[in-house]
C-alpha cells in the first residue's frame, strides 16, 4: 500500500470539493470551466484511492492464498529498483512544486506565453521521459488550448505578453 498515493487522492478530492463550491458563486459563463475542472480532480482522486484500496485488497488475498512466497524473488529485486527510484522522487516533488510557485508568480512578469513554455520546458527536462519534438508539440497544444478556453469560450482577459509589450 502507498499511503502517500491515498493521501493524495484524499487531497484531490478535498481540492476539488473547494473548488467546486467556490465556483459555484461565479458568473454562469465563468464558473463552467472550474466545474468541470473540479470534478474531473475528484473523479481521479477517487480513482486513486480506489486503487490503493483495491491492491490492499489483492495483496491481502495474494498473501492469504500462499502465492506471495513463490513471487518474493521478483519482488524483492522490484523493491531494490523502487527503493532506488523512491530517493530522489521526494527532491523532484519538491523541486516541481517550487518551479509551479514560480510559474504562477512569474505570469504577472512575463506574461502567460514566456512563463509557460518556460515552466514546461524545464518540468519536462526534469523529467527526462519525454522526446523534445513531442514536449514542443504538447507545449504548443497546451497553450492553443488554454487560450482558445479562456480568451474564446469564456472571453476572459489573459495577460499573454509580459506588460511592456501589451500596452
Amino acid at each position: 500500500m502507498n499511503i502517500s498515493r491515498l493521501v493524495l487522492g484524499f487531497f484531490a478530492i478535498g481540492i476539488a470539493a473547494t473548488f467546486y463550491i467556490t465556483a459555484m458563486g461565479y458568473p454562469a459563463k465563468a464558473a463552467n470551466m472550474p466545474l468541470i475542472y473540479s470534478v474531473v480532480v475528484a473523479l481521479l482522486g477517487a480513482a486513486m484511492v480506489g486503487q490503493e484500496v483495491f491492491s490492499i485488497r489483492r495483496h491481502r488475498q495474494m498473501s492469504a492464498d500462499g502465492a506471495a512466497t513463490s513471487t518474493h524473488d521478483a519482488l524483492s529485486e522490484e523493491a531494490t529498483v523502487n527503493g532506488q527510484a523512491r530517493r530522489c522522487k521526494p527532491w523532484k516533488a519538491m523541486l516541481t512544486f517550487l518551479l509551479a510557485a514560480t510559474y504562477l508568480y512569474s505570469i504577472s512578469i512575463l506574461g502567460y506565453l514566456i512563463a509557460t513554455v518556460g515552466f514546461m520546458v524545464v518540468a519536462l527536462a526534469m523529467i527526462g521521459h519525454v522526446s523534445w519534438r513531442f514536449a514542443a508539440i504538447g507545449i504548443v497544444l497546451l497553450i492553443t488550448v488554454v487560450c482558445a478556453v479562456f480568451i474564446g469560450f469564456l472571453g476572459l482577459p489573459v495577460p499573454l505578453l509580459p506588460p511592456q509589450f501589451s500596452s
